[in-house]
């Protein structure tokens, strides 16, 4: 009887340090996913909307899936709910808009800071923090083009497994990723200059080298090398893979919905930019 009232003792206090971890990781996953950084600087005055900003703004957002994540009258909606990973809406920007100064914008599309502060996640500054002023300008004219309508959405919900992820630095805000060092495209000399600056476009899904995200099982593009132009043309407006594969994921649905309004010229340009570099890559191997 001893032996079970010892050991009985013993695994309460093994349930208690496990309550204790447990409690302890909690609170520390938290402050890491809510503790604020600092906002925007309300001083600072962007570019001004031009003629036919809100024009541009529009191609801008399609091209880099805002309405992806934030709904067709950009009115929110929850766009990824993996639990017990992560359920992420993407907030609503009408309501956003009507209280949040352009600096304050330009700080939540470029640095992934809210404007009250919050470091935010799953939002792809990342990629749009290479955005330049007057893109950004012109996003944010589209932005406020729309009516205020609907209603707050719900702030990012994570589950334990995402929790442990932020605790192993797997899963990570995007002002963090930028501290560790904004995206910058390989220069390959002025005549590939539109095609890096279409390339931006493929930041968000195959990461700032362009060497392939794991989690998105996204390709190295270098694979580029393996298309001719009028195959490429084809993968990027209909989202056709060589050998007449038609693709059901990620590349197909972007390639229909957003780079179907790449022009010719553009999807060219991005062809000969990822040819240059799949070119120097393969050299840089060998």
């Amino acid at each position: 009887m001893r032996v079970l009232k010892v050991a009985g003792y013993a695994l309460a206090g093994v349930a208690v340090l496990v309550l204790f971890a447990a409690a302890g990781a909690f609170a520390a996953s938290e402050a890491m996913i809510r503790w604020p950084v600092t906002g925007a600087d309300k001083t600072v005055r962007l570019v001004s909307a031009k003629a036919g900003s809100a024009e541009r703004g529009a191609r801008l957002a399609r091209l880099n899936g805002c309405h992806d994540c934030h709904g067709d009258r950009l009115e929110g909606r929850l766009f990824h709910d993996e639990m017990p990973v992560l359920r992420a809406w993407g907030p609503n920007l009408t309501r956003v808009a009507a209280r949040d100064s352009d600096a304050e914008l330009d700080a939540a599309i470029r640095r992934g800071v809210g404007g009250d502060g919050r470091r935010l996640w799953v939002m792809p500054s990342n990629a749009f923090a290479q955005l330049n002023d007057q893109e950004t300008a012109d996003l944010i004219a589209y932005i406020r083009s729309f009516p205020v309508t609907g209603e707050d959405q719900p702030h990012l919900q994570v589950g334990h497994l995402g929790r442990l992820g932020v605790l192993l630095g797997k899963f990570s805000s995007e002002p963090a990723m930028l501290k560790a060092g904004p995206p910058i495209l390989a220069d390959y000399g002025p005549q590939h200059a539109q095609g890096r600056d279409v390339a931006r476009l493929c930041v968000e899904c195959h990461g700032p080298d362009l060497k392939g995200m794991p989690l998105l099982k996204s390709p190295d593009l270098t694979m580029a090398a393996s298309y001719e132009a009028a195959d490429f043309q084809r993968l990027l407006h209909d989202g056709v893979a060589a050998g007449d594969r038609k693709l059901e994921g990620l590349m197909g649905s972007i390639a229909r919905t957003r780079f179907s309004v790449l022009t010719d010229a553009e999807i060219a340009a991005l062809y000969g930019y990822l040819k240059a570099r799949a070119e120097r890559e393969i050299a840089a191997a060998q």
